[in-house]
């Protein structure tokens, strides 16, 4: 499949941002608040997030455009569901993965209309042990999920292994631990972490960040996981990271840095395919 260009991708995606954003409330955002306090409507706003989240969720688009025609793609942990939305009005057959017993009924008319549109919301949790489903895909991409886990990453690693066909791809993408303003944190004595007064303030479980990844951590979970990484990509995307002049003059420190070391950036991602011992064992 032929990839449109970035302004291309955006024009289709920020109007897809606000479909979602009408179906999105405050006592949606309250409820997932309650394991997150960090969350709270008046901490943070998830329309910032969303409409600058484009250029991540382009570069995962044009990964699975070049795993050619009519693939498969399933967004695991997909939340908002904009990401699988875009893909679906580009041609792909999608469908995105959520945990729904983790969701109230704020939560079901979003998920009603994203339906309607023709992206299939599967019910799976890949944290859980043995979690399977009757379905595979030729791509399978993991944006923004495995840094919000506590625990060993080995069942989920082995559970999405369950759902890409033998010849799939795999794409994961994490927040960089060593993202050089939390370097400089770090430097001035201020932890890189979620701040200790949003965890004391969320109910059990808590469902924000916990391990974020260095770019050879994420290397060395795929590898454990039987992937070989094929493409690797560095980036910021938040807004005021982006490299304009404007910027560049402000923190010329920091943009030298983004420039001159890519595993300064604040997200990493990798692109996939299966190892050949590991490509026996998945055909056998």
């Amino acid at each position: 499949m032929k990839p449109i260009s970035f302004p291309e991708f955006d024009r289709i995606y920020q109007p897809g941002v606000s479909f979602v954003l009408e179906h999105w409330t405050r006592e949606m955002q309250t409820e997932l608040a309650l394991h997150c306090h960090g969350w709270r409507p008046e901490a943070f706003d998830f329309t910032d997030y969303l409409r600058a989240s484009s250029l991540r969720f382009y570069r995962a688009y044009l990964r699975c455009a070049e795993a050619g025609d009519k693939v498969r793609v399933c967004d695991v942990g997909g939340f908002w569901g904009v990401f699988p939305l875009v893909l679906q009005s580009l041609g792909f057959q999608v469908a995105m993965t959520e945990a729904l017993q983790y969701y109230g009924e704020s939560f079901k008319p979003l998920f009603h209309v994203l339906t309607e549109k023709g992206v299939r919301i599967i019910d799976f949790d890949p944290f859980e042990a043995g979690a399977a489903m009757d379905e595979s895909f030729d791509v399978v991409t993991i944006m923004a999920v495995l840094e919000h886990y506590p625990h060993s990453l080995k069942e989920f690693m082995t559970n999405v292994d369950k759902i890409i066909r033998p010849k799939g791809h795999l794409y994961l993408e994490v927040p960089n631990l060593a993202y050089w303003p939390r370097r400089i944190e770090l430097l001035r004595g201020r932890s890189p972490l979620v701040n200790v007064a949003d965890i004391y303030e969320s109910r059990v479980p808590f469902i924000g960040h916990h391990h974020e990844f260095t770019r050879s951590e994420l290397t060395e979970l795929a590898r454990l996981g039987g992937w070989r990484v094929v493409a690797s990509d560095t980036y910021n995307y938040t807004p005021g990271v982006l490299p304009k002049m404007k910027y560049v003059l402000r923190a010329p420190v920091q943009f030298a840095a983004f420039a001159l070391w890519p595993d300064t950036r604040e997200v990493l991602a990798v692109w996939c395919e299966r190892t050949n011992e590991h490509s026996t064992l998945a055909t056998g």
